[in-house]
């Protein structure tokens, strides 16, 4: 089943980290879908899998490229 969540990002990010944050959210076998609204930048929008992932495994792999974020929505 397909959820989406609101993650906040604390750091200001450079477009090179943006996109390298992305990937990382598109890169699993989970097939997440991840995306950045347009003028906030700081909020990131991911689609996934609730029967393979809950909102903390996606806190998980931001952190695992180095952003700190919390869920913002459910």
């Amino acid at each position: 089943m397909t959820a989406e969540i609101l993650m906040h990002i604390d750091e200001n990010l450079s477009e090179e980290q943006q996109r390298e944050l992305l990937l990382s959210f598109g890169n699993r076998e989970e097939g997440m879908h991840a995306h950045l609204h347009a003028q906030k930048p700081h909020m990131l929008f991911v689609a996934y899998d609730s029967e393979e992932l809950c909102p903390h495994d996606l806190v998980e792999i931001a952190g695992e490229s180095g952003v700190h974020a919390q869920v913002i929505d459910l």
